[in-house]
């Protein structure tokens, strides 16, 4: 049984963060209700509804992720009719080509979408068993089949080094400070980043896409297909860091350097930006030097995607000397990697172990950040993952880039509940 968010949520995520379709729910409305308060709290600005839409029953008053709202009727004479109609309904409101998302309700009736008709329109059934796969495996397959479906034909290569950026979507923390962190970083090197598929990207930035040079996958273990495909039919090479997501300066470093390899350009300005920001934030730590000292030692615990686990944990072990307790990655992407590392240091006993005692730094979801909190004591809880439990997020919440870097630091220290009386020491005087 999966407990954490699966594949359907994550083929929802793909189709709407991406833009091009209209993604019809085949499902009860419970389905969709959980899904677009997600969505909400995912899209930081508001848009308003299109009144266009409360001609159709399957928008139900609401402009974005119509349904089906299957019920038990359907459920033992199909839902096949039900679809067909939504389609037509849904896209002679918007004119957008629509993509079918079958919930585990539906997918038990079995419907064969090689009879749905969408009258003219352009369908794209995602109707591989979402459910059984993990949020990352649905997000990819969702993103790969849209994208192959619309994409048009090879346009000539830009004449400027430009990278599409994969894998990296709205369900990340602080998506859009992410994003114009990792873009300012690349342009640095004079890079132009194309499009960045997942984060609410414009139609024509999609299309530009295939004029690429290169792809950087952020988290390779949500878009392996969709950089597939883009080598396949467009002939763009793809870059898989091979220290992980740019979490942490060293990982940000390293990720840069292969592009500049890739590429064929100089990174030097880029990784001059890198050591400048990190210079300002160790001139901070040292003013605050009993709370960094009082990490050495600890222990800590991450329970996150592959590709940010492995960075955050090797940037707690090598910089703040840190010991893992707990670590536990969703996805198989990075253990390979994990494990070797764990092993180096002695503490392959951590690997998928659960938490022993109180540990002082655990990384985790928002809700359990929330739980933890709520609860007391000394230990700093640090969220790196959805479900996410704050609303706004307007100082720039993050975990990729130079921003991702402050904000985790900041939540680490700031987030331990002990009392400090602030006298100085001997060594402060000195």
């Amino acid at each position: 049984m999966i407990l954490r968010p699966d594949g359907t949520l994550g083929a929802v995520l793909a189709s709407e963060s991406l833009g091009l379709t209209d993604t019809l729910v085949n499902g009860a409305g419970g389905c969709r209700s959980r899904t677009q308060i997600m969505l909400r709290d995912l899209m930081s600005t508001y848009k308003e509804e299109d009144t266009r839409c409360c001609g159709s029953r399957f928008f139900s008053r609401q402009s974005r992720l119509p349904c089906t709202y299957i019920n038990g009727d359907d459920i033992v004479f199909g839902t096949g009719c039900k679809v067909s109609e939504g389609i037509s309904s849904v896209s002679g409101i918007t004119g957008k080509p629509t993509s079918v998302v079958e919930t585990l309700g539906a997918s038990l009736v079995c419907t064969d979408y090689a009879q749905i008709s969408g009258n003219g329109v352009e369908v794209i059934p995602l109707d591989a068993d979402l459910s059984s796969m993990s949020f990352e495996e649905g997000y990819d397959f969702a993103m790969e089949r849209i994208l192959s479906h619309l994409l048009p034909d090879d346009r000539e290569r830009t004449s400027e080094p430009s990278v599409n950026l994969l894998g990296y979507g709205i369900h990340d923390l602080g998506w859009e400070f992410g994003l114009d962190d990792l873009k300012a970083l690349l342009s640095n090197m004079g890079v132009k980043v194309l499009a960045a598929i997942g984060c609410m990207p414009s139609e024509d930035e999609v299309i530009a896409s295939t004029g690429a040079w290169l792809n950087i996958m952020v988290h390779p273990e949500s878009c392996t297909e969709t950089a597939r495909m883009y080598e396949r039919n467009h002939d763009i090479p793809f870059l898989r860091p091979k220290d992980g997501a740019p979490v942490g300066y060293d990982s940000i470093r390293s990720m840069l350097k292969q592009v500049g390899e890739a590429l064929g350009i100089d990174p030097t300005p880029a990784l001059c930006a890198v050591d400048s920001e990190a210079s300002k934030v160790l001139g901070m730590l040292r003013n605050y030097n009993k709370g960094v000292n009082m990490l050495r030692g600890r222990m800590y615990s991450i329970e996150a995607s592959s590709s940010e686990l492995y960075p955050l944990m090797v940037w707690m072990h090598d910089v703040f000397a840190m010991v893992p307790d707990s670590i536990i990655p969703l996805d198989p992407e990075y253990l390979s990697e994990i494990a070797t590392y764990l092993e180096s240091i002695g503490k392959a006993d951590s690997l998928m172990s659960p938490r022993h005692g109180v540990d002082d730094i655990v990384f985790t979801d928002g809700v359990d950040c929330a739980y933890g909190k709520a609860e007391g004591g000394v230990t700093s809880y640090v969220e790196v993952r959805p479900p996410n439990m704050r609303g706004l997020n307007l100082v720039g919440r993050c975990t990729v880039g130079t921003g991702g870097c402050r904000y985790l630091i900041d939540e680490m220290l700031n987030g331990i509940n002990r009392f400090r009386c602030g006298q100085p020491s001997s060594i402060d005087m000195r």
